[in-house]
This record gives C-alpha cells, structure tokens and sequence, in this order.
C-alpha cells in the first residue's frame, strides 16, 4: 500500500509538471475569454489600441455546438450471464444523464480548451437514493494521472486534488480544526507561484484575522488501483506525515416514505467503508468515479492528452496581432492639414478643425495671390494589401487544423446524397471521431452511476415506475450488478425520435397482419410505443355461448374436442 512519503512525492511530480505549463494554460483561457491582451487579470492601460478577434471562442463553440448532447441516454444490454436486470439498469442510468447535462457540457468544453478534462463521481448525502451521487467537471490540473502508463485501465493509481473548508474537513474526517494548517483560498490558473512552497505556507491555525469561513486546506483523494485502496491525504494534517482517512463514507438505504425527495439531510445510515475501493463491478474489478475525456493525446505520453486551442495558438495570436495593426492604422488615417505659419488664425484653425459644413474661414493672403501652396493635406500611406491577404491566409489555416466539415460552419456546399449520409452517421469526419469519445464518456458514466448506485442501496429496495413492458418493479442492488453493455443512443428518447418510431410502426403494422403475424405481438407493441394504458394490450374476454333453441340440431363436435 502506498505511504503518506509516496503520495507526498506524486503529489509533488503533479504540481511540478503543471506548475510548468500554468502560463500556457492561462493563454489557452485569455483566448478562449477574448481577453488576449490582459495580464494577471488586468487590461493594458498603456495608451496603445489594441483590438482582438473572438476566433478561439467561435473555434470551441462550433466543435461544442456538434458535440452537444441534448438529450443523453444509453440503451443497455443484457448481461452475458444473465446477472441484474437490463431494464432497470437503463432506466435509472437514463434519469441521472438527464440531470447532468451541465456538467457533461463543461467537461466538453474544458477538454476543447485545455488538454483535456475529467468527470467526477462522488457519494452525497441525500434523502432520496437516486440522488446520492453527485456530478462535477474538473481541469487537468486537478486530476493526478499515472503518466507512464499507456491507457487509462492501465493506471497504478489516479487521484483528485482539491481544496476544502476546514468546516467541512472537520466534520468529513472527525478531526478537530486545530489540526490542521489552514491556507486561503485560490485558484491554481490564478495563483502566483508554486503550488509545493508559496500557496503552502498558508495563514496557520491560529490566524484570528481571517474567518473560519476563509479558512481551507488542500486535499488529495488516491486510488491505490494496486492494491485497492481508496486513501485520502493532506499536506495540511500532520505535516504529511500521516492519512487523514481510508476508505469513503456512504449513505445506504432506501427512500423514507415520509421524507421529503427534494431535501438534502446528513440524517441516515452513514456507512464507512475501509476495505478498500467500495465501487467493484460485477466481476470484482474496482471502478474509479473519475472519468477521462480526452479529444486528442499526446502521441508519446497518451494520459496527458493535447489542447484543440493550443493546436492554433500561433494562428490566434497572429489574427490578434493583425486585426491591432490593422485598426491603428486606420485610426491614423485622419484629416491633417499641412498649413504655412501665420497663413491661418486660431480662429481660422479652429474651424477647420471642427469640419462645419457652410463655415467661412477666413485666411491672411494678399489679393491676387493664390491659395496653392499655404495649405495642403497630410500625404497619407495606405495598409499593404499584404496584410489583408496575410490575415486570409491565417483564417484558412484555422479552418485546416479545425478539419471541421463546411456545414458546421453555416457553409451551403454541393455535396451529394452519400456525403451528407456520411456526416450525419459521424462516420468520416473530425467530430464522427469526437462524437464516439463523447459517446464513450455517456456510457462510462452511466455504468459508473448504477455501480455506485448498488453500494448507496445496500440490502434495501427501492420502488419504481417503469415504462412499459416493465411497469411497476423493486429496484434492488441485484438488478444493478451485472457485466451490461452500454450503448449511447443521443436523442434517443427525443419526442422527434419517438415520433419516427411510431410512424414506422404505424406504417409496418398492417403489412405485418398481412404477412401472417400475430395481431395480439402487434398490438402489444402498439401500446408499448405509443405508451398507451396497458389494459388495451389485453385481449378481451370470450363471448359467453349461446344456448341453441328448441328443435334446433346440436352442434356437430370440433375434432379434437371431448
């Protein structure tokens, strides 16, 4: 098991590494913000025009804009052992990817930005069971990676550092606030200095100036992937030297009948697990609640990944540059007289200068004389043409690092029918390549979810509504384990794709009967698409026979009856 030294000496090779890089990442965010020409926070005051083109931002949004998912779900598949219930575990899954939209929104644009972004799990405490997980967006900076290792899976360990309140740390870690060396708070792309000396130092324990509410320490959450084990350390407790905590706490159980599902409460059962990892698929393997979302890697050390701004950082820089250039120069194209001395009063200069349309200036020349030569305008050089053609040529190698296709862009092309089938499929093109990594990340957070959902359940049962064919059912932590296989389907229970689903149906139906199927199958599936009451799908009752009159010959048996 890794030691407080250990985790010490990653935590140390983490702040070294992006301590490093900590400018490039504000340029990455100063042009992402169209604040290229700020420094530290502030605007150059130094007289000089300086003006930006919003590109970075136009750049990120329109790769956000197609990667958007506006309305994420996965479709789950039976497990291969017949373990947990794939209905179930599609319906709780489908409920959490609505509630975070957000997030998966901003961890896409944090991936765009820098070099790419992570997306975390956590146990909350919470009245309702299907709430108890929260969801969070983080940088790169936060998130320690195993950079030796070649995948993600492959990982020895993978951690989260962060900032907390001591109020907090206290009453998460049973520990008392004299404990700990409090620090203030910052944020690292803001901060001055190293993250190991300077923002280290902190206020101290005892710093009666600044409020208990001011007051935070810095927080490292490891998965030891080795040896399983989930430890939480702080260079803020005990000098290091030892754990502020193993292991997770978790609130289990069900949903109180009279508990309010919309109320948040540190009442219930709080359980501490310490025997290591407490989230284990169905085949034993531990499940790590932080997930990657990389665009592109790095080709040599893939666990660090590459900036989509970064890739055209020279090409932004070069358009601000020139767009300044540009408007300094025609700011200098102003109406400037050239005028012999004494040839014009203050007056008269005067009123050239205010440009009055009718004014009557009046001049000190003899009569006869002419005007040429006392007074001529400024002589005025024109922008090179040069700059303009430089300036397309930047926007065009934009547009060929974007490798975005024309459509995106608002562009009419003349493509064919095989070409747009292409694009719309995400099959051969630059975002077909991010829409499958964004994919994965939906599927990875909804088997994350209902693996983390089974150990907030415990031995209790929940109950759920389900849509037809399942209806009413026990949610339970059996119906959750089990090896699924997750499939993203965006959109796939929009009412547009709902209605493309009943109009097929609606159309296939009677070729069906024709065909020879059966009516009662056709109708079943009727009322399950178009979600109609489940009573319309049972066949109705036999007709009671019908007694022959008098006289009347009996009926001949059918064969086969008695």
């Amino acid at each position: 098991m890794l030691q407080p030294k250990d985790i010490q000496a990653i935590l140390g090779q983490h702040d070294l590494y992006w301590d490093d890089r900590r400018e490039r990442m504000r340029e990455y965010r100063r042009l992402y913000m169209t604040q290229f020409w700020e420094q530290d926070g502030f605007t150059m005051n130094d007289g000089v025009l300086r003006t930006e083109v919003p590109k970075a931002y136009a750049v990120v949004e329109s790769y956000l804009g197609s990667l958007y998912a506006k309305n994420p779900s996965v479709r789950v598949e039976p497990d291969i052992r017949a373990r947990g219930n794939p209905a179930v575990a599609q319906a709780t899954a489908n409920q959490y990817l609505l509630t975070i939209r957000e997030q998966l929104e901003d961890a896409t644009r944090l991936a765009l930005i820098y070099p790419c972004s992570f997306i975390k799990l956590a146990p909350e405490q919470n009245v309702d069971p299907l709430k108890r997980v929260s969801c969070a967006a983080l940088p790169p900076w936060e998130v320690i990676v195993d950079a030796t290792a070649c995948s993600w899976d492959q990982q020895r360990h993978v951690g989260h550092v962060f900032l907390m309140p001591v109020s907090e740390a206290t009453a998460r870690y049973k520990k008392g606030p004299e404990q700990f060396r409090t620090r203030a708070y910052s944020k690292w792309i803001e901060s001055t200095g190293i993250a190991g000396k300077d923002v280290m130092k902190g206020l101290g324990a005892n710093s009666g100036e600044v409020p208990d509410t001011d007051k935070w320490i810095r927080v490292v959450e490891l998965y030891d992937l080795m040896d399983d084990r989930l430890l939480v350390w702080s260079p803020d407790y005990s000098d290091g030297q030892d754990f502020l905590f193993t292991g997770v706490t978790v609130q289990v159980g069900a949903l109180d009948a009279e508990a309010d599902a919309e109320a948040k409460t540190p009442e219930g059962e709080l359980v501490h697990e310490t025997t290591g990892i407490p989230f284990k698929s169905a085949s034993g393997r531990p499940v790590v609640p932080i997930l990657p979302l990389y665009f592109t890697r790095d080709p040599d050390t893939p666990l660090r990944g590459y900036s989509l701004i970064g890739r055209s950082r020279d090409q932004f820089r070069e358009l601000n540059l020139m767009r300044t250039y540009q408007a300094q120069g025609v700011r200098r194209m102003a109406r400037q007289w050239l005028v012999r001395a004494g040839f014009l009063s203050e007056d008269g200069a005067a009123k050239v200068s205010q440009g009055l349309d009718g004014e009557f200036i009046e001049v000190d020349l003899q009569p006869g004389l002419p005007l040429e030569g006392n007074m001529m305008p400024v002589p005025q050089v024109p922008i090179p043409a040069d700059i303009t053609v430089y300036a397309q040529t930047v926007d065009a190698d934009l547009k060929d690092a974007g490798m975005l296709a024309p459509f995106t862009r608002g562009e009419v092309t003349k493509s064919t029918a095989t070409e747009q089938n292409l694009l719309a499929a995400y099959t051969s093109s630059e975002i077909g390549r991010m829409a499958r990594i964004r994919d994965s990340v939906i599927t990875s957070l909804a088997f994350t979810y209902n693996v983390m959902l089974s150990v907030v359940l415990g031995d209790e049962a929940e109950p759920l509504s389900l849509p037809n064919p399942v209806g009413p059912t026990i949610l339970s932590a059996d119906d959750l384990t089990g090896d699924f296989q997750y499939w993203a389907t965006d959109a796939g229970t929009t009412p547009m794709s709902d209605l493309a689903k009943q109009q097929v149906l609606e159309r296939l139906a009677p070729v069906l009967g024709q065909l020879g199927a059966n009516p009662q199958l056709i109708l079943e599936e009727m009322v399950r698409v178009f979600q109609l009451p489940a009573d319309l799908a049972t066949p109705p009752p036999a007709p009671p026979a019908q007694p022959s009159p008098e006289g009347a010959p009996a009926p001949l048996p059918v064969e086969g009856e008695q």
